[in-house]
């Protein structure tokens, strides 16, 4: 356990200490083939091309998760100055709402359709993207055309998230541990004298939602979707659509967590939520809690929390949030995997695609124009490391506020908000070591052996996830059709596959 809690402690630390290093130090070699093109410039540095002509210009695209963004354009057109002289390309930034982003990248991949950079995650059906070959093997891009970056990784970070050996997709440099919990609008909070203190679970927060329910009509008390039934003491192993997790307690037996006890517990509290009109309505199919939480009409969300994660809200919707922790800090074999970078196997520039990722990891110019906007129009430095809004725009409104600061490069080179604390990153640095580390802390799971049991067993899931966890469905009658839909899908050969996994695993820290 010592042993393990000591690699946690040492990731965060060895990230930012190379982060701030490389980001003042240049490098004056001659851009050469076979050497990263991208690494001069990214240190602010002039490269001398020798003997190697000039690149082709190219367009990338950029998918991720989010709102679409009014000022996109302008966002582009920024970058585009940017990349010109560094690796000749232009972007292309694609947002995908939420409730729309699993099916529209699986829509692309099935169908061919040219694309290149994409968010991905552990939690994002990663494995099962890999799989089906969604992803290209990006092993022998990165020494290449990412030198920089793998230099200044933990290299935990690049072999946790490798599947049999290779990295399909290049790990976003932040925080190494998880805690969930909700945000409250704080405004609300305030108004009502709320005692948040009083919170330690779901349950708690029934009071405060039956009275914004009673006394703000206009105001949904919380909203309703999947992510609220993973609130459990377990951590799942692969892809959160198939079920095989293993408690937090330190035991390593793989589980169905929908037939556990705490799983039935808050299946009836959310069914109990929708009967009192608690939810957004319609939440089966209003999914997108973007909007609502720009315009404020929203009182109470889940959130996976990091230190400060209520400030980044309020800059990122325009009203003031305030964060409330129901779980301890974990740090979970997905913990790596939280946030990463891949490329489509349709790219057809993927050197120059993975160039552009090194940049995101290297460059905080560019890596803050893509999740800050442009400076001068979206925001106003204060100094070297702090930006603000521009004086008579209001946060959340100046046009580009996605809030994809984490699934891009490296956090640890984002500018920080003037309402965030200055020691931000070392807030991060104590939260990692606060972190109850997993057994597993490392593993890496591979779906390939069951590929085809957790695609069915996704099609089943998405048909039922959205009615249970918002209690739009009667758990009591439909969990068992949903479980035993599962199981004779293949549940059971998945389960037993991930512990094969893990007690390999296992065998290998003896």
């Amino acid at each position: 356990m010592n042993h393990r809690k000591r690699i946690v402690t040492t990731l965060l630390s060895t990230v930012l200490v190379t982060s701030i290093a490389l980001t003042g130090c240049g490098n004056n070699k001659d851009t050469e083939k076979g050497a990263d093109p991208t690494a001069a410039a990214s240190a602010g540095t002039s490269a001398v091309v020798s003997q190697e002509p000039a690149l082709d210009p190219v367009e990338l695209s950029i998918y991720y998760p989010g709102t679409a963004q009014k000022d996109v354009a302008a966002v582009e057109e920024e970058l585009n100055k940017q990349l010109k002289d560094k690796i000749n390309a232009t972007v292309k930034i694609n947002a995908v709402d939420w409730g729309n982003w699993a099916q529209k990248i699986n829509l692309m991949s099935a169908s061919g359709e040219p694309f290149d950079l994409v968010f991905t995650a552990g939690w994002d059906n990663f494995s099962g993207n890999v799989a089906k070959g969604a992803f290209l093997d990006l092993t022998p891009l990165i020494d290449e055309y990412a030198s920089a970056t793998k230099a200044q990784m933990n290299p935990l970070l690049l072999s946790g998230t490798q599947v049999n050996g290779k990295n399909y997709a290049i790990p976003v440099e932040k925080e190494m541990a998880s805690e969930f919990g909700v945000v409250l609008n704080k405004d609300l909070v305030d108004k009502y004298n709320f005692d948040i203190t009083t919170v330690k679970s779901l349950k708690d927060l029934e009071p405060m939602l039956q009275t914004i329910k009673d006394k703000e009509p206009g105001i949904i008390p919380m909203w309703g979707g999947k992510n609220n039934v993973s609130l459990l003491p377990y951590e799942v192993i692969g892809n959160s659509a198939v079920p095989g997790a293993i408690q937090m307690d330190g035991t390593t037996k793989v589980i169905n967590q929908w037939e556990t006890p705490e799983m039935q517990d808050i299946l009836k509290l959310m069914k109990d939520w929708n009967a009192k009109g608690y939810f957004q309505k319609d939440p089966v199919t209003q999914k997108d809690a973007g909007p609502s939480n720009k315009a404020g009409t929203t009182f109470a969300q889940w959130q996976q929390l990091t230190p400060g994660k209520d400030a980044v809200l309020s800059q990122q919707w325009g009203h003031p949030m305030v964060q409330i922790e129901l779980t301890q800090p974990y740090t979970a074999s997905g913990d790596l995997s939280g946030a990463m970078t891949a490329i489509s196997r349709t790219s057809k520039n993927p050197e120059r695609a993975m160039m552009l990722i090194n940049l995101l990891h290297t460059d905080p110019q560019l890596l803050n124009t893509l999740i800050f906007g442009v400076e001068g129009k979206h925001y106003v430095k204060v100094n070297d490391t702090t930006i603000k809004v521009p004086d008579g725009m209001v946060a959340g409104q100046t046009g580009y506020s996605p809030g994809n600061n984490y699934m891009f490069g490296s956090q640890f080179i984002n500018a920080l908000w003037d309402n965030e604390e200055p020691q931000k990153w070392e807030q991060y640095k104590a939260f990692n070591e606060s972190a109850k580390p997993s057994k597993i802390v490392g593993f890496s799971y591979n779906s390939e052996p069951v590929k085809n049991e957790e695609a069915a067993i996704v099609n089943i899931y998405n048909a039922y996830i959205d009615g249970l966890s918002t209690g739009v469905i009667d758990y009591e009658k439909e969990l068992p059709v949903f479980i035993d839909k599962m199981k004779k899908a293949g549940l059971d050969k998945v389960i037993a596959e991930k512990q094969k996994q893990i007690d390999e695993f296992l065998q290998t820290q003896k």
